[in-house]
C-alpha cells in the first residue's frame, strides 16, 4: 500500500488550500478526489471576496495560500465594497472567469513536484495499531496516512431538490459520498443536516442588457495578491501568476448588471410555495439565513415590492450568467414563469434550473482550533463539511487545517490564529465553540477588533507568522520587509516635512476638510478622515515608490489612530490568555472549585489554551479566574 504524511480528500477550495499548505511544508502529500477534472470547481457564484470575505482571501494571501493569486490571474471585473464607510471594513471583490478559475487551479496542483493527485471515492478510514489511518476507496484500493483532511463540502449524504423532484448528489451531475458519511457516523462523529442552493443560468443571448442598470469595476483595480510572482510553483516562469502593484495586469473590463424582481414576481413564486421541498418538509437541513433563498425571501420580507439581483458573467467571454440573489428550488416551471417577469429576463432562456442541496455536515466544536478532531487523533476536517458557507471561509480552514496538519506530521507546534490576528482566527474560534444550527458566513460584525483586520494591512499581521512556519518564502519575505521600509521613511519624512498651504488645501479641499491656512505637517493631512492618500502621496513623497495599498495602510493607520490604544490593551489581555497552554487531555474534574457545570463543558470543549477556555459557552470568568490560579499554582 502506498503511504503518505497527510492525504486531502476533495479538490474544492479548502481541498487546494489544504493540499498546497502540506505541500509546502515539505511533508509528503496527497489529494484525493472524485474527479481530477473539478478540481477548484467554483459550484455557485463565480466570484471571490466581498466584505469580509474579501479580508479572509487578504489573510490567505498574506499566510503563503493561493486563492489571491488564482484570483487575480482568473479575475474579470475587480470592486473594493463599502468605500463610502471606513477602511475596516472595505472588502476587495473579484468576478471570475469560473471556467479558466478551475483550469489554473488544476494546473497548479498537478504540477506540485512530489504531490500525488488520485481520482476516487474515499469510502472508509480506520486506525492502525501505530496510529496511522488506512484508507479504503470504493473501488477497493488502500492507502495509508499519517494525517487525513477531509474537505468534502456538501457531497456527504448529499441530494438534490427541484421542487417535487429530488435526485442523489453534492452538484449536478456530481455524484454524493454515502460511504463516507457513514463512517464518519460509525466513528463517533455526530453530524447534522444542512441547506444550500444555486440559481438558475441564463443564457447571455435572450437577455435584453439595455434594460437592466450596468456596474463596472473600480477605474483601478484592487488585485487580492500582494505576491507579484509564482514563487509558490517551482519551474513555472515568473509571469505565471499576475496582479503587480501597479494594477497593470490584473483583467478589469467586464462588466455585471443589476435588475430587480417585483409584485408579479413575487406573485408566481408564492403559488410555487406548496410544492417547495423547503416548506413543505423534505428539505430537514437548515439554510444560510444571510444568504437566502428567492422564495425565504418572498416569505420573510412579504412587504417588499422588489428585491435586488446581480446578473454575473461566469466567463470572460459571458458564457452563461448566474443570477446573484435568486437562488431556488422551487419547481423549474415556476421558476421560469417569475424569472420572465424580470426586467430584461422577459425573453430567458434557461440553461441550468436552480436546485437546492442538502447535506450532512460535521459539528465543528467537535475539532479544536487547528481542525483536528477530538475523538479521532490525525484527523482534520475543513470547508462546507464544517458547516459555513462561500468558498472564501472553505479556503481559510483548508489552509489552517493542511497546516496543521503538517506541522503535527513534522513534530511542530500548532499553528493557531487569535480573535486579533485575522479573521480567520475569529472563524476557526467561533466554529469550535459555538453550536450552530445553520451555516457560518464570516462578517465584519463578527469581528471586535476589525479596525486591526483590515484588508489592507494583512502582511503585517500575519507575514512575519508566515515566514516562521515555511509558508512564505525568503524571497518574499524579503520584498515585504523592503516595502516596511520604505513604508517607515515615509512616515519619518511626513512627520518632519511641512506643507505649504496651497499644496496642503488641493488634498482637504477634494476631501471635504477645512482648509489650512499656514504651513502643516503632512502627517497632520494624512490624518484628515476623507482626504485620498493618493493624491496626498504624489504631492509630498513622489520620489518614494510606496505601493498604492501601502499608501492606503498608512493612511487607515493614521485616522484609527485614537481607536487603537484602547483596543491594544485588549488585545494584549487577550494574548496572554492565550498564550497560556493547556494539557489536550486535561481533567478539568480535578479543579474542584470551578462550578461542575463548568468543569464538564470544558471536559467536553478540551480547549487548547486558557483564552479558548474563557470563550466556551456556559464558562463563567470567575471560573477562568481559578483556573488561571490553580494552573500558576502548579
Amino acid at each position: 500500500m502506498q503511504e503518505f504524511d497527510v492525504v486531502v480528500v476533495g479538490g474544492g477550495h479548502a481541498g487546494i488550500e489544504a493540499t498546497h499548505a502540506a505541500w509546502k511544508l515539505g511533508v509528503k502529500t496527497a489529494m484525493l478526489t472524485m474527479d481530477i477534472n473539478a478540481i477548484g470547481r467554483m459550484s455557485c457564484n463565480p466570484a471571490v471576496g466581498g466584505v469580509a470575505k474579501g479580508q479572509i482571501v487578504r489573510d490567505i494571501d498574506a499566510l503563503g495560500g493561493l486563492m489571491g493569486l488564482l484570483t487575480d490571474k482568473a479575475g474579470i471585473q475587480f470592486r473594493m465594497l463599502n468605500m463610502s464607510k471606513g477602511p475596516a471594513v472595505w472588502g476587495p471583490r473579484a468576478q471570475c472567469d469560473m471556467k479558466y478559475y478551475s483550469e489554473i487551479a488544476r494546473e497548479v496542483i498537478t504540477n506540485l513536484p512530489g504531490l500525488s493527485v488520485i481520482q476516487g471515492e474515499l469510502a472508509a478510514f480506520e486506525r492502525m495499531s501505530d496510529g496511522r489511518l488506512e484508507l479504503t476507496l470504493l473501488n477497493g484500493d488502500r492507502y495509508v496516512t499519517r494525517a487525513l483532511v477531509i474537505t468534502s463540502g456538501t457531497f456527504l449524504a448529499s441530494k438534490m431538490f427541484t421542487g417535487l423532484e429530488t435526485s442523489i448528489g453534492g452538484r449536478v451531475g456530481e455524484p454524493s459520498a454515502d460511504k463516507l458519511s457513514e463512517c464518519l457516523a460509525f466513528n463517533g462523529i455526530a453530524l447534522r443536516r444542512l441547506k444550500t442552493g444555486t440559481p438558475s443560468r441564463l443564457d447571455p443571448d435572450t437577455i435584453d442588457f439595455n434594460e437592466c442598470d450596468v456596474q463596472h469595476g473600480d477605474d483601478v483595480a484592487w488585485p487580492m495578491s500582494d505576491r507579484h510572482l509564482a514563487e509558490t510553483v517551482p519551474g513555472r516562469d515568473a509571469g505565471y501568476f499576475w496582479g503587480d502593484a501597479a494594477n497593470k495586469f490584473v483583467r478589469n473590463d467586464c462588466v455585471c448588471w443589476i435588475t430587480r424582481t417585483n409584485i408579479k414576481t413575487h406573485d408566481i413564486l408564492r403559488s410555487g410555495f406548496k410544492d417547495s421541498p423547503m416548506f413543505s418538509g423534505r428539505i430537514h437541513g437548515k439554510g444560510p439565513r444571510y444568504c437566502p433563498s428567492i422564495e425565504d425571501k418572498i416569505n420573510r420580507f412579504g412587504d417588499r415590492d422588489g428585491h435586488q439581483l446581480f446578473l454575473e458573467p461566469e466567463q470572460a467571454d459571458i458564457g452563461r450568467v448566474y443570477i446573484n440573489g435568486f437562488s431556488s428550488s422551487l419547481p423549474a416551471d415556476i421558476q421560469l414563469q417569475a424569472i420572465h417577469t424580470i426586467p430584461g429576463l422577459t425573453r430567458a432562456r434557461v440553461l441550468q434550473i436552480g436546485y437546492a442541496v442538502e447535506y450532512d455536515s460535521v459539528d465543528a466544536t467537535q475539532l479544536f482550533p487547528t481542525f483536528e478532531c477530538k475523538k479521532v487523533p490525525g484527523l482534520y476536517f475543513a470547508g462546507q463539511v464544517c458547516g459555513t458557507s462561500g468558498y472564501e471561509e472553505a479556503a481559510g480552514q483548508g489552509l489552517l487545517a493542511g497546516i496543521n496538519a503538517a506541522l503535527k506530521i513534522k513534530g511542530e507546534g500548532p499553528f493557531i490564529l487569535g480573535r486579533s490576528d485575522s479573521y480567520l482566527g475569529v472563524m476557526a474560534d467561533d466554529l469550535t465553540n459555538i453550536l450552530l444550527d445553520e451555516p457560518y458566513r464570516m462578517f465584519t460584525s463578527r469581528a471586535e477588533y476589525r479596525l486591526f483586520l483590515r484588508s489592507d494591512n494583512a502582511e503585517a499581521r500575519l507575514k512575519e507568522r508566515a515566514h516562521e512556519i515555511g509558508m512564505i518564502s525568503d524571497s518574499d519575505y524579503a520584498d515585504w520587509k523592503r516595502r516596511c521600509s520604505l513604508v517607515e521613511t515615509a512616515r519619518t519624512r511626513l512627520a518632519e516635512e511641512s506643507a505649504l498651504p496651497e499644496q496642503a488645501n488641493i488634498i482637504l479641499e477634494a476631501g471635504g476638510q477645512a482648509l489650512a491656512s499656514e504651513r502643516t505637517r503632512w502627517i497632520n493631512v494624512l490624518r484628515r478622515p476623507g482626504i485620498d492618500p493618493e493624491q496626498l502621496f504624489k504631492v509630498a513623497l513622489p520620489d518614494l515608490p510606496l505601493t498604492r495599498r501601502d499608501q492606503w495602510f498608512m493612511y487607515a493607520e493614521e485616522i484609527y489612530a485614537g481607536f487603537f490604544d484602547r483596543q491594544a490593551r485588549e488585545i494584549d489581555d487577550q494574548k496572554k490568555m492565550e498564550s497560556v497552554r493547556l494539557p489536550e487531555n486535561f481533567d478539568y474534574m480535578q479543579v474542584t472549585a470551578i462550578s461542575i457545570e463548568s468543569r464538564q463543558r470544558l471536559n467536553a470543549h478540551k480547549p487548547l489554551t486558557l483564552g479558548q477556555a474563557s470563550r466556551v459557552p456556559g464558562v463563567r470568568p470567575a471560573d477562568i479566574t481559578v483556573l488561571a490560579h490553580w494552573l500558576e499554582n502548579r
